[in-house]
């Protein structure tokens, strides 16, 4: 018998055979590998087999039928070798994505990832997903995003792009989370509002699957009674997939996926794919909404604590204060009794001391720096009064014409005439009287000293809006440019006659009373201060 091929002979070299090549050193001692794997393809095997047969071999025809089996198993073998390979691409892909999404606490990250694993062409290859999630009261199913495109067009742009850029996944997902996520919620709105539904609606398509914990192959959604009409047109497919997310039998949400561009079959594999994902995605999904819970409770925690931490901080700084007020009243008390009885002395001996009489500049000079002194100690009394203040409500007009009334022998001495632009009929205002009336009376008095050599002083009174405004102008030279920002902190004189506290003083009363004091030059001449009150509403008049 003529032997054309090697397949019943040990060999010794890889040359004595063409199909054997650099690697292939095992298969010169095994015969059987090297039969199997080589010998089956090689047309000089079967010359061999066929001269077997015409010799009349009854073993010939016994090899050939092994033969055709073996073709079949191996064709077998190659079919489930090549599934074996895609199983484990896509066992390695679910991996990859599940390692993403199980490493995120970012609820938008872990569903940007999920959704483009599910849309993309290396990942599970749908043309659209929708991801329906529960609400955090647990009382309705609300369309949350949805990834694809909407029309085809969209489709071979997007579909372009990404072969154009060679997008890998995680890049894909990253671009999503980052640029897409805002403008895909907003493409899809309508849909999205379209398909949420109460989670009390049992009988709804939607929640029977959810509540079924089994995915749902629909092949025409137009045959599906439990379903709204105005849903079925939304979506514009009759072919989807719908896949429960659940988490330790609680319900997270629900997966709608179909392929609304290409029309593709959805194949029963595609759906267990997406069902082996739905587990993982459903654990992440709810881990990533209680760590959003979790952070938003925090930020409750904070916001609580930092009110506590005020209110703390606000009544230690009222026990100083009120310990500051009862040692000022204390030592006010104490000096102004001896003081009253030097200023009531110097001022009798004046009295009876002729004009001519070097001791009269000396008597004059005591009243004067006694007088003084009463006023600091008074702005001091002041102070520790506005600690406490006690609130009513008051005419302003009324309180202003008072205060006025107070000063009319000042004003008369120093030459200064007033006019008054009082708005009748103004909503009450609550406040302290005694602590308003010291703050008109500072105003008033750093007026008058402005105005030396006489002057005028303009009173007025209006309504602005939800505002009561008090507005008091002298026409004295104004304020220097260099003081205007900060005549109202403790000290700051624009005279050099005051003690400094009396606006410092006025603006601490005005911020208790909800109110705010704005001081500025006129255009023409003098200072401006004007006063902003809150007011009382009377009864029946709507704030």
């Amino acid at each position: 018998m003529a032997q054309n091929c090697c397949w019943n002979r040990e060999l010794d070299s890889l040359e004595r055979c063409p199909n054997l090549a650099a690697g292939d050193e095992e298969l010169l001692f095994n015969q059987k590998k090297r039969l199997i794997e080589r010998c089956f393809k090689c047309p000089r095997f079967f010359e061999d087999l066929n001269d077997l047969r015409n010799q009349g071999e009854s073993s010939a025809e016994l090899l050939s039928i092994a033969l055709d089996s073996i073709s079949d198993l191996r064709l077998e073998r190659q079919t489930l070798h090549g599934e074996l390979e895609v199983r484990n691409r896509e066992f390695q892909f679910l991996h990859e994505v599940t390692s993403t999404i199980q490493s995120s606490l970012d609820l938008d990250e872990i569903i940007s990832m999920a959704l483009t694993a599910i849309t993309a062409g290396q990942g599970f290859g749908f043309n659209r997903a929708i991801l329906l999630l529960v609400d955090g009261q647990r009382l309705n199913l609300n369309g949350y995003v949805a990834v694809g495109p909407r029309r085809l067009e969209d489709a071979q742009r997007i579909w372009h792009e990404i072969e154009e850029k060679h997008y890998s996944l995680q890049e894909m997902a990253r671009l999503f989370y980052e640029h897409k996520m805002i403008s895909e919620k907003e493409k899809f709105r309508d849909l999205l509002e379209l398909l949420s539904i109460p989670l009390s609606q049992g009988n709804h398509l939607f929640i029977e699957t959810l509540n079924g914990s089994t995915s749902r192959h629909i092949y025409d959604l137009w045959h599906e009674p439990h379903i709204d009409r105005r849903q079925v047109e939304a979506l514009e497919v009759k072919e989807v997939v719908l896949v429960p997310l659940k988490s330790r039998n609680r319900r997270v949400g629900l997966l709608i996926a179909d392929n609304i561009v290409n029309r593709r079959p959805i194949a029963q594999h595609d759906l267990r794919s997406l069902e082996t994902f739905a587990l993982p995605l459903a654990f992440a999904i709810e881990r990533g909404a209680l760590y959003e819970q979790l952070q938003e409770e925090l930020g409750k925690l904070r916001d609580a604590h930092r009110r506590l931490q005020q209110q703390q901080e606000q009544m230690v700084r009222m026990e100083k204060m009120a310990l500051v007020g009862k040692i000022v009243s204390h030592f006010s008390h104490s000096i102004r009794n001896p003081l009253m009885i030097i200023g009531g002395f110097a001022r009798s001996l004046s009295r009876h001391i002729p004009e001519g009489d070097e001791r009269r500049r000396y008597i004059e000079s005591i009243v004067r720096e006694t007088r003084k002194l009463e006023e600091v100690l008074q702005e001091a009394l002041n102070y520790s009064e506005s600690l406490h203040p006690t609130f009513d409500t008051w005419d302003i007009n009324q309180l202003l014409t008072t205060v006025y009334g107070s000063l009319l022998e000042d004003m008369d001495l120093g030459g200064i005439a007033a006019r008054f632009d009082l708005t009748a009929g103004l909503p009450q205002a609550r406040i302290d009287f005694k602590q308003m009336s010291y703050c008109l009376r500072s105003i008033f008095t750093n007026s008058l000293e402005a105005m030396p050599n006489g002057g005028e002083l303009t009173i007025a009174t209006r309504r602005e809006e939800n505002r009561l405004v008090i507005e008091i102008r002298d026409t004295g030279p104004g304020i220097a440019p260099e003081i205007l920002t900060h005549v109202a902190t403790p000290f700051a004189t624009n005279n050099g006659k005051t003690s400094g506290l009396g606006l410092s003083l006025c603006s601490r009363i005005l911020q208790s009373h909800g109110g705010d004091m704005i001081i500025a030059n006129s255009e023409k001449s003098g200072a401006v201060v004007s006063l902003y009150l809150p007011f009382t509403w009377d009864e029946g008049e709507a704030p």
